[in-house]
């Protein structure tokens, strides 16, 4: 179900597995990342940042528990370009607290080398739907 999500689909963002000890991701690079100068958009690091982290707390929800990211950052360490390789988005669990849960994420390249880091605080609802 995941991966059919339109917006997943858009980025080439694939859900690879998720559960307690974390999810990952992974994104196939093509022409459509590329920002003005020709390198990867950060953006896209961002929703796989965004995306990893509010996968891999799904499995720490309790029954009729939906979740809304309320704060994210990210930190950008190298560019990444077209051609060398998948995007790969690796997200935990750091604190599951009554409300708030806390992740981090890694976005790494093809070569396992850090790209990029971030951390998002999300905001569990009690018997609420996103639509």
């Amino acid at each position: 179900m995941i991966n059919s999500i339109p917006y997943y689909k858009t980025l080439s963002m694939q859900l690879e597995n998720v559960g307690e000890s974390g999810s990952s991701l992974r994104i196939k690079l093509g022409d459509k990342h590329k920002n003005l100068w020709g390198s990867v958009h950060g953006g896209v690091a961002a929703s796989l940042v965004d995306t990893a982290c509010g996968l891999s707390v799904i499995p720490f929800l309790k029954d009729g528990e939906t979740m809304v990211t309320a704060v994210m950052q990210i930190q950008y360490f190298v560019p990444v370009h077209v051609g060398s390789g998948d995007l790969i988005g690796r997200g935990k669990v750091i604190n599951r607290g009554g409300h708030l849960i806390s992740a981090e994420a890694e976005i790494l390249n093809e070569e396992e080398k850090l790209v990029a880091k971030g951390g998002s605080i999300v905001r569990v609802f009690q018997n609420h739907t996103l639509e």
